[in-house]
Parts: C-alpha cells; sequence; structure tokens
C-alpha cells in the first residue's frame, strides 16, 4: 500500500511511529516592557447600502393558467421533448 503525501505512512506503506508520549513544552509568558502607543491605523469611512422598502413580487400566475393549454411529450424517434397544444395531443408520437 502505497500511500502519497501521508504523515502517517511511509513511502514503503508502512505505519509510522507516533510521537505521542514526547514531553509537551510550555510556552514561556513574556511581559511585554516596552511603553510605546501601539500604532493605530484609521480606515476612511465607507458608507452602508441604502435600504430599500419592501416591493411586493411580480405576478405569475398566469403562467399557470397558460400551461394548461399545453402538454409535454418526446418528439417521434427523437430524446428531445416538445411542447404540444393540447389540440394535437392525439398526434403525439405519429
Amino acid at each position: 500500500m502505497i500511500v502519497n503525501c501521508s504523515m502517517r505512512y511511509t513511502s514503503s506503506g508502512r505505519k509510522r511511529k507516533t510521537k505521542a508520549y514526547s514531553k509537551a513544552r510550555k510556552p514561556v509568558f513574556v511581559a511585554r516592557t516596552t511603553t510605546e502607543p501601539v500604532a493605530v491605523v484609521k480606515l476612511p469611512k465607507i458608507p452602508s447600502a441604502k435600504t430599500t422598502g419592501y416591493s411586493q413580487p411580480v405576478d405569475n400566475s398566469w403562467k399557470v393558467t397558460e400551461s394548461k393549454n399545453f402538454t409535454v411529450a418526446p418528439a417521434y424517434n427523437k430524446g428531445a421533448y416538445q411542447v404540444i397544444p393540447r389540440g394535437d395531443v392525439e398526434w403525439i408520437g405519429k
């Protein structure tokens, strides 16, 4: 088994030993000794986006009533679908 870019396995596929039992070093706290003020960067003021009032959604109810006049069916001997008026449903696939 060769696992590329793996830290747990060697290039020959053997699992490497973990270093879980090594002593962990604690970082030493060092107090800040300088009394210089910290530099503050002033950013330019950017105005926020203006909010708009509520706008009523577009009425699409006509699409539902209009789609009842049509049907979708596969074309004759083809894989694509086509939209057919209700009056021509008897000729589907002929």
